[in-house]
């Protein structure tokens, strides 16, 4: 894939399905992308975040350090995780979050994440 920005990869749940429009180009949306599809099982954190372990840990490596908030998916490196960040702000820049795409769903929305498979796969 020649240009990853603008990709609309979707989560989708047995009750919904969220869109994620990927925004970076960085090693670490490409390694993502090779991945899909994929099943993920999600679960919430901390009042913050919806998260997800990935088959395999995203190569990150020449990702520049980011921060998250409200409306962003992004890796938490020491983890391996994928977050979904529904509340919060951006905070410093760390090499701890990698920025991937942003979505616009509310917690309500992002319930259907939860309690089953989850299949991601790019939108045509």
């Amino acid at each position: 894939m020649d240009t990853v920005m603008g990709t609309t990869i979707r989560f989708t749940a047995p009750t919904g399905a969220i869109d994620v429009t990927l925004d970076e180009d960085n090693p670490a949306v490409r390694d993502l992308l090779t991945m899909l599809p994929m099943t993920l099982e999600f679960e919430d954190f901390n009042g913050v975040e919806k998260i997800a372990y990935p088959p395999r840990p995203i190569q990150t490596a020449g990702s520049p350090p980011s921060s998250a908030g409200a409306g962003e998916l992004a890796i938490y490196v020491p983890w391996g995780d994928i977050a979904f960040f529904y509340a919060g702000e951006r905070g410093a820049l760390s090499a701890d979050i990698v920025h991937l795409g942003v979505f616009d769903a509310t917690l309500d929305e992002l319930q259907v994440l939860e309690g089953g498979d989850v299949t991601v796969a790019v939108v045509d």
